[in-house]
């Protein structure tokens, strides 16, 4: 099964989404991220957070409207994000799309990142899509779906990353390991619509900018 989390950032246009959303099995929006789903015509199975962000209006409309609200205290000891994914891993979810988790706080940038690796951990795939890119945690392998043209950043998460192998980039990776720290998987470019990208050992952020 599939889980969306709206996360409150910047989601984009919805004419991007439509697939990622058509596709999803359930829609889980945290705090503010029921104000872009609102404004979308999306109504969400579960509505989550400490509602410090969102629309009191619209919080009430998804009330009325039947939306599973579960509300926690301001004073915790996780984000709004968190306990979205650990719902959707409670319902039994493969695979979790957070939307909209990256945006100008810098701090729950890096946090919700990291929440890749909570999803990987439980045995799950995530990816983040936001307004201008594409973020993929890969341990084994990934593909990337996009432009000819687009860029695509390889970055290690949390040690070395060796055994690296690409198709469909422009800098192929022939077995290259990159050291933790080290920028050299930076910019590298799609030469297809698509791309896909093996690591033998360790961890690796894959990010798809939406640059053309």
């Amino acid at each position: 099964m599939k889980a969306i989390i709206i996360a409150y950032g910047e989601a984009g246009d919805i004419e991007d989404l439509t697939e990622e959303i058509s596709s999803t099995d359930y829609i889980i929006c945290a705090d503010g991220g029921g104000d872009f789903a609102y404004k979308n015509g999306i109504i969400p199975d579960y509505l989550i957070g400490d509602f410090d962000s969102i629309d009191q209006e619209i919080l009430s409309f998804f009330m009325e409207n039947g939306v599973d609200i579960i509300r926690y205290s301001k004073d915790k000891d996780y984000t709004d994000t968190e306990i979205c994914v650990y719902k959707a891993l409670e319902l039994g979810c493969i695979e979790i799309c957070i939307i909209a988790g990256i945006g100008s706080r810098i701090d729950h940038s890096l946090g919700n990142i990291g929440l890749l690796h909570i999803i990987a951990e439980k045995g799950a795939k995530g990816c983040i899509i936001s307004k201008d890119s594409t973020i993929y945690l890969c341990r084994d392998n990934v593909q990337c779906h996009g432009k000819i043209g687009e860029t695509v950043s390889i970055i290690p998460l949390l040690g070395n990353a060796k055994g690296l192998k690409s198709t469909g980039l422009k800098f192929e990776l022939n077995n290259l390991n990159i050291e933790f720290g080290k920028p050299i998987g930076i910019s590298n470019e799609m030469t297809d619509n698509k791309c896909s990208i093996e690591i033998e050992n360790g961890e690796i952020l894959v990010i798809k900018l939406n640059n053309i």
